[in-house]
């Protein structure tokens, strides 16, 4: 039971901005003025593409001042779609896991221009054959382990608070359920920064494990070591849509506003951050875009007002 009542704020993922308000300038107006934001989880999706690293410091300091200029905090930076789309920490080629524990260590680096406490989310995936290959998968695993100590190295002389894992959607993926959430939390509990859990409590929906790692207000009642980061997407069972918050897809869909707020109140917690992570389609009507999340916005504002009041 939580000892006193915690501070439950909402936040943004600037990923809709990706391809439609690209320009720091442009997503912080809309989060600011459109949304009546404050907090922003920065998506390295808005990154110039194969950024050297005096481009990519130099887009961190313009958000940074642009942020800044529009009252925005930027608490974290999150890997994005892009970096999704890539084996990261458990490539098969050593060679391609080094590379992205170095392009990691530019992440964290562009973080602290940023001016965020922490980054993180997705950190790798196991190809068919190496995740079939129990010998293989156990020495990648115990490689992962000691590839993110030495990332929260790095995190903790570059002056973040801590780095986040995502629970992501497929067993090839680390993290993917409870229990391997719980382990992975577990195992990287003496890193000099935390290893938090982001949790994503849309992509329980695309599970069928029969075990309650399908569930997410499950997840909501587990014991952290580490507060998890809340994003918020809605999607049915067997999808992972990164879906507004509207009524037609809260008809469907299994995250469910007033069964996620009243386990968060339960938790001992000085504050639970909350970020919306609506992914729209690339083909969507750029006004419609707009009006689905000003309509999230206010769902969960709704929300959050009944229940920490």
């Amino acid at each position: 039971m939580a000892s006193s009542t915690p501070l439950i704020t909402l936040g943004i993922n600037n990923c809709f901005a990706v391809k439609r308000w690209s320009r720091p300038e442009q997503w912080a107006r809309i989060v600011s003025d459109e949304l009546g934001l404050s907090d922003v989880q920065f998506s390295m999706d808005l990154l110039p593409p194969s950024a050297s690293d005096r481009t990519a410091a130099t887009h961190a300091d313009t958000v940074h001042a642009v942020a800044e200029d529009h009252g925005i905090r930027v608490r974290s930076v999150f890997t994005g779609l892009a970096a999704y789309a890539s084996n990261l920490l458990l490539a098969d080629a050593p060679s391609e896991r080094d590379a992205a524990e170095q392009w990691y260590r530019r992440m964290i680096d562009v973080t602290a221009r940023i001016g965020a406490d922490g980054m993180g989310g997705h950190i790798g995936a196991f190809t068919v054959e190496s995740f079939r290959d129990a010998t293989r998968r156990d020495g990648l695993r115990s490689e992962l382990t000691d590839r993110l100590r030495r990332l929260a190295d790095h995190a903790s002389d570059a002056g973040l608070d801590y780095l986040l894992f995502e629970n992501l959607a497929l067993p090839r993926e680390p993290g993917y359920s409870i229990p391997e959430s719980l382990e992975l939390e577990a195992a990287l509990a003496q890193s000099a920064v935390p290893w938090r859990l982001c949790l994503d409590l849309g992509h329980p929906a695309a599970l069928r494990t029969g075990t309650p790692s399908d569930d997410p207000t499950a997840w909501l009642n587990q014991s952290w070591s580490s507060t998890p980061i809340i994003q918020l997407q809605q999607s049915p069972r067997g999808g992972d849509h990164h879906g507004a918050f509207t009524t037609a897809n809260n008809s469907t869909g299994l995250v469910r506003r007033d069964e996620v707020l009243p386990a968060l109140m339960e938790w001992n917690a000085p504050e639970i951050e909350l970020h919306l992570e609506i992914i729209p389609a690339h083909e969507a009507d750029d006004d419609d875009v707009l009006a689905d999340l000003v309509e999230s916005v206010r769902y969960w504002q709704e929300g959050i007002e009944q229940y920490a009041t």
